[in-house]
């Protein structure tokens, strides 16, 4: 509350406030419904120049889970102003006085909400002020219970608020923006349609009297608010009596209408129907008017009676005529269609006994000479194949023979290569048996092959013998020791006999050798031999060699 200008008048001598109400006189409010397709349900008030958007959304999953309970549902109420809403640019975001009035709303809401039937989730409403003169909490309470209704939460009865205040030490109802800036205190109030309190706040000074008052101020004001809800939530889901009582009567004339029409069966019974209604409104008429009245009516009654029998009389009449008529269209329909199908069974009999049996024979002579035309065609189509036939076993026996032919050829020059070949190899071969026929080279090989086949035979009969594994060695390095020895006595002797047989002459075919070529081999240098053969020296010519030398 901040200090009154001095020439601010906020009620007149009168008990005028400035906008014109009295002490006990709400402002005007304006409700809409359904105004947020998204949400669940929505509410748009407007409330002096409040101006209030509320949205509900729920039940539905609490994000996060931790929060969430085990048998009812969450209520949560977000209070916010727009940065606009002021005249003084207010910090968007939430503040303290939000916080505190989103605190204070979600409890007047918690005892109306049934809230037990929808555990583990969420009810959320979201409360948001476009502008502000004074009673946003309040309005935003109004709204957001209308909401809340229209999502279809269940609760126990809306929610009503409204506040009074103290201005210039008199009570007042539904305070504006000046009344609440200059008054002298501020008590809003939430409660139930049964009068219950849901929310009680009070920013000022008050007596205990003076509380008393302003409380049966707001029951009055909550009733009013209460009434103008109701009418706004009737209006959206009730329908209204009125179009059904149209939609009643027009369905009742319809059905008089179907009623009056008579059918063409039933038309002397309607005719006899409407003469007796006629005779009871006439008798009726006849019983109310005087006697003058009544000769005027029994001269009228039997001119109606005549008129109405006339028209049923017309009416059966015309009715029977049309019914002879359909029936006579029907027989003679019927009997022209039982007249052409007899025709149409007739005509193909009679074409049948028509035909001669001269056409019948033409017919067969026909098919005789066609058949036969079709055998003498198959004849020559069978001499053509086997001309064929012959001709391509004539041409297949000619290319047999001329490929045996050439076949034969073939195998002969290969059988003739092969033979030259054969004949050209036993040839060198024999040459070279010749050439070393008698040459003390080749009585070396054999010497040698001898020795190894005795070694050999020894080595297997020492293992049959089964000797320890420590002589075997022995041997084996006895052996090897001697074969190592052998081996460079017969790389001497080659080397001696090739230098020998450069300097034979051709005699030595006849193997007689000559003290001349026995000095030469002794008298030249010992040069490597440069041929494929190596000659092996007999070691039992060891001794003699060396004792030559010596």
């Amino acid at each position: 509350m901040s200090n009154k200008p001095e020439n601010l008048i906020l009620i007149t001598d009168d008990g005028l406030r400035l906008d014109g109400r009295r002490a006990d006189e709400i402002r005007p409010m304006k409700i809409e419904v359904g105004v947020l397709s998204r949400a669940d349900g929505s509410c748009y008030l407007e409330w002096g120049r409040n101006k209030i958007l509320v949205g509900v959304f729920g039940p539905r999953e609490v994000h996060p889970r931790r929060s969430q309970r085990p048998d009812s549902a969450v209520v949560r109420y977000k209070y916010n102003m727009a940065s606009f809403s002021v005249e003084d640019r207010a910090r968007p975001g939430p503040s303290r006085r939000s916080i505190e009035i989103s605190k204070v709303s979600r409890d007047a809401f918690e005892p109306v909400i049934m809230a037990e039937l929808f555990p583990k989730t969420a009810i959320d409403i979201f409360v948001e002020v476009l502008q502000a003169d004074a009673g946003t909490r309040t309005a935003a309470i109004n709204a957001s219970s209308i909401a809340l209704a229209d999502a279809g939460i269940p609760m126990k009865g809306l929610i009503t608020s409204c506040a009074f205040g103290k201005v210039e030490g008199q009570i007042v109802l539904d305070l504006n923006k000046e009344e609440d800036n200059y008054g002298e205190a501020d008590f809003p109030v939430a409660m139930t349609q049964d009068g219950e309190i849901t929310l009680v706040q009070m920013d000022g000074h008050l007596t205990p009297e003076e509380i008393k008052k302003g409380l049966e101020l707001v029951k009055k004001g909550c009733k009013e608010i209460l009434e103008i809800q109701q009418a706004v939530l009737r209006k959206k889901f009730e329908t209204p009596v009125e179009d059904t009582t149209e939609e009643t009567a027009e369905t009742e004339k319809e059905v008089k209408k179907e009623e009056t029409i008579p059918s063409p069966k039933s038309a002397p019974e309607t005719a006899v129907v409407k003469e007796i209604e006629v005779k009871e409104e006439f008798g009726a008429e006849a019983s109310e008017e005087p006697s003058a009245d009544d000769v005027l009516s029994s001269e009228v009654i039997p001119d109606l009676e005549e008129e109405l029998e006339e028209d049923i009389e017309e009416e059966f009449k015309e009715e029977l005529e049309e019914d002879i008529e359909e029936e006579f269209k029907e027989e003679l329909e019927e009997d022209i269609e039982e007249e052409l199908e007899e025709d149409i069974e007739e005509e193909p009999e009679e074409d049948i006994e028509e035909e001669p049996e001269e056409d019948i024979e033409e017919e067969l002579e026909e098919d005789i000479e066609e058949e036969l035309e079709a055998e003498e065609e198959e004849g020559d189509f069978e001499d053509e194949e086997k001309a064929g036939e012959e001709k391509f076993e004539a041409e297949s026996e000619e290319d047999l023979e001329e490929d045996l032919e050439e076949d034969l050829e073939e195998d002969l020059e290969e059988n003739l290569g092969e033979e030259l070949e054969e004949e050209e190899v036993l040839e060198e071969k024999a040459e070279v048996e010749a050439s070393f026929e008698g040459s003390p080279e080749l009585k070396g090989f054999e010497e040698i092959e001898a020795r190894f086949e005795k070694e050999a035979a020894s080595r297997e009969a020492e293992e049959e013998m089964g000797f320890e594994p420590e002589a075997e060695e022995s041997i084996e390095e006895d052996l090897s020791f001697e074969e190592e020895a052998e081996v460079e006595e017969t790389e001497a002797v080659s080397e001696e006999t090739i230098e020998s047989e450069t300097d034979v002459e051709p005699e030595s075919e006849t193997g007689e050798v000559s003290t001349e070529a026995v000095e030469a081999e002794e008298e030249p240098e010992e040069e490597k031999s440069e041929g494929p053969w190596k000659v092996v020296k007999d070691p039992s010519e060891a001794d003699t060699r060396g004792e030559k030398n010596e």
